[in-house]
């Protein structure tokens, strides 16, 4: 059966065999690495801290 799709084509190459499982753990990595990176800037600015102050004084005072 011909398939015209390139990825069909890619899919049946040898040696191809866990490589999107492979990139899928590189880049769930990346993003938990950037994920530690913005979480450390943040806590360490108090920036975070700050913004749910003004978010829980607002709803305590319209209740």
């Amino acid at each position: 059966m011909y398939c015209s799709c390139v990825n069909c084509r890619r899919a049946r190459l040898p040696g191809q065999d866990g490589q999107a499982t492979a990139e899928y753990a590189l880049l769930t990595g990346a993003v938990a690495v950037i994920l530690a990176l913005v979480t450390a800037w943040a806590t360490s600015t108090g920036k975070v801290s700050a913004l749910l102050d003004a978010v829980f004084d607002n709803l305590i005072g319209s209740v």
